[in-house]
């Protein structure tokens, strides 16, 4: 072989082997901070698991706590009438038909001001008892807007409800009657 061949080999097998070491150098790069970011995932994965392990120990720290407490009030009923647990009640399978009315004078119920939805929901109960499913309907509120507006009614007297039914049917109270407008 001549000369120029063996240096054309040569020079051709130093620059793959060049290539060869530049790219070893920069996979060793990548898999570093490949290994450094799984190290970081991992830290974070137990950071995350002991922060888990110490909120369950509250819960449970709150719970037993919650449980002496009860305890307490079973025993002593009377001896801490400011916190008060409601327990659970027996309820009876069959209910018998309660109309709830809430008791107000009549100057009470004078002084209440009423909105323009509370006076439409009025004149939807002077044409027949409703529930709150139908008021809701009827005046385009939400649930919860319409459940606060009929206790509101009930609170102040204006409305009664039927209790054995669910949800509460309403119904127009005298004091209800006397603050529509007259037709």
């Amino acid at each position: 072989m001549d000369d120029a061949a063996v240096l054309s080999l040569f020079a051709s097998s130093a620059f793959f082997i060049a290539v060869s070491v530049g790219l070893l150098y920069r996979y060793r790069q990548v898999s570093q901070k490949i290994n450094a970011s799984n190290d970081l995932g991992k830290d974070l994965w137990s950071a995350l698991e002991q922060r888990l392990r110490r909120q369950d120990e509250r819960v449970l720290d709150m719970m037993g706590r919650f449980e002496v407490i009860q305890s307490r009030l079973m025993e002593k009923p009377t001896s801490m009438t400011a916190l008060q647990i409601p327990m659970p009640v027996a309820v009876p399978e069959k209910r018998e038909a309660v109309m709830e009315t809430h008791v107000t004078t009549t100057r009470e119920t004078s002084q209440v001001t009423l909105d323009e939805t509370e006076m439409s929901v009025l004149k939807l109960l002077s044409e027949k008892p409703r529930s709150s499913v139908e008021i809701k309907e009827l005046t385009g509120k939400s649930r919860e807007h319409a459940a606060r507006l009929m206790k509101a009614l009930f609170d102040s007297g204006l409305v009664s409800r039927d209790s054995s039914k669910k949800p509460f049917v309403y119904q127009l109270t005298e004091n209800g009657r006397n603050r529509l407008p007259s037709a």
